[in-house]
């Protein structure tokens, strides 16, 4: 495998098609933001987990059998997407589009449960997030 090396750290060339995916932000933005932006932010929202869902075929992690980095940075998407997700009401990730990247995610979470912040914790934070941001909203 042809790997790059950033700060003395080999990195495989999905972690370095993760990390310029992740670079335009727009799993955040399609949640964040409104009108235009955000249709604009799901669609490069939806050829990100495009890229997931192909990069996790016939695999249980994305480099293969072993987990690393790649993994490591699908974390943040793998447990906060969803909460984002049930908090908004807008989802991004169905098993319908994207059915293996789902499937990574739900056995990725159920896995690794005691290495992530709790998903209750999270969800009520961002529901109330939401909730304040819409009533600033309104007020105005």
């Amino acid at each position: 495998m042809d790997l790059a090396v950033h700060k003395g750290v080999h990195l495989d060339p999905l972690h370095i098609k993760l990390h310029c995916l992740y670079k335009g932000d727009a799993l955040t933005k399609s949640f964040f933001v409104q009108g235009e932006e955000q249709e604009k932010a799901k669609e490069q929202a939806y050829e990100m987990l495009k890229v997931l869902d192909n990069e996790l075929k016939d695999k249980k992690y994305f480099v293969g059998d072993k987990f690393g980095f790649a993994d490591i940075a699908a974390t943040g998407v793998a447990l906060y997407l969803g909460v984002l997700e049930e908090a908004t009401g807008i989802v991004l990730a169905t098993r319908e589009k994207f059915p293996i990247f789902c499937a990574w995610r739900d056995e990725y979470c159920s896995e690794n449960k005691e290495y992530l912040p709790p998903r209750d914790g999270l969800l009520a934070a961002f529901k109330a997030l939401f909730q304040a941001a819409a009533a600033a909203a309104a007020a105005k």
